[in-house]
């Protein structure tokens, strides 16, 4: 059984031409990941891009090289959060999110031993067109879809997004929630958007996807999240001590909210073998996945090696790191 990576960012160059002509057109509008930090960070994350992420992103040959480094065997590809392209809109965010996922699809399809992929969705354009998209990208092959923690301002649970999410549960699809960062202006200085901002955001969007009734409306979707969760399998403890006290908590989940853990996977990017272990513990050895956030500087490097050295039994070490994604991508 091979190890395997699921949360493994690629980027498919030929959705530049699309994005360069809408930043050039609506530059008041383009792509505002940058704007979430000062000007040292963002020099820094282009220098990156130039020299070393760019090539790991695209490059398979770069790709399989650095995996065998870290003793991985397989990868589901996915776009990060610059290449979601939520601020183009219309027919060229359809079209980009097309272009993008026939060129994973394509790379998956060049080496399918080493790599299988998430499509991604024009949601700017709604639910519908989004479950549209979803539909044909699995149809090249693709098993699911990765998302924003929210969408502009509209978050995952909103109605406008519910046939994205029926379609989702229809098909089959892994759903692989990945946070943009938070626009929240005290997260602005020292990368604290990413460290801080990041497993905040997908806290959020997880807790309101549970308290909305969301899971009992899809009782059989599969979603993964990144960065361990963010801090909800910290914060469940509280989130269902409110169930418990306050009515407004309760008026869409009849269980209390950790019941619906069932629907959820949580990778291992914790960079602490304690919090690793603990994690196992308190969400089920059935529900963690092997992750790394490549080729990012916050990611877990060595994650092989991390796994077998947090002190867990065998059986969960083997659940983690390939029985879990196995079963996932249908392995």
């Amino acid at each position: 059984m091979p190890n395997i990576d699921l949360h493994h960012h690629i980027f498919i160059p030929d959705t530049e031409t699309i994005a360069a002509k809408e930043r050039e057109r609506r530059p008041q509008h383009a792509d505002s990941f940058e704007g979430f930090f000062p000007t040292v960070s963002s020099r820094h994350n282009q220098k990156m891009f130039q020299e070393n992420w760019r090539e790991q992103l695209s490059d398979a040959g770069r790709k399989r090289e650095d995996m065998a480094t870290d003793r991985l065997d397989m990868a589901l590809v996915s776009a990060s959060p610059p290449h979601f392209y939520y601020w183009i809109g219309g027919s060229a965010g359809n079209d980009i999110s097309h272009i993008s996922n026939d060129g994973i699809a394509a790379f998956c399809k060049a080496d399918p031993e080493h790599f299988r992929g998430l499509a991604t969705l024009p949601f700017q354009n709604g639910g519908e067109v989004a479950a549209a998209e979803l539909e044909r990208a699995m149809g090249l092959g693709l098993l699911g879809c990765i998302m924003g923690d929210r969408v502009g301002t509209q978050a995952l649970d909103e109605p406008q997004f519910d046939p994205f999410w029926a379609a989702a549960e229809r098909l089959g699809a892994l759903v692989f929630i990945h946070p943009d960062f938070a626009e929240f202006k005290p997260l602005f200085p020292f990368y604290m958007a990413n460290h801080i901002g990041n497993p905040l955001s997908t806290t959020v969007a997880a807790a309101r996807l549970i308290l909305s009734g969301h899971f009992e409306r899809h009782p059989n979707l599969k979603v993964i999240l990144s960065h361990a969760g963010g801090n909800l399998p910290w914060a469940i403890g509280r989130i269902q001590h409110a169930w418990n006290v306050r009515p407004e908590t309760r008026i869409h989940t009849p269980h209390p909210p950790r019941h619906y853990f069932k629907n959820l996977y949580f990778d291992v990017i914790t960079f602490s073998q304690s919090g690793l272990k603990w994690l196992v513990q308190e969400v089920g050895e059935d529900h963690v996945v092997c992750g790394t956030d490549y080729p990012y500087d916050m990611m877990q490097e060595r994650v092989v090696d991390y796994v077998e050295g947090a002190g867990l039994t065998a059986g969960e070490q083997e659940k983690v790191l390939r029985t879990n994604t196995a079963k996932l991508i249908g392995l």
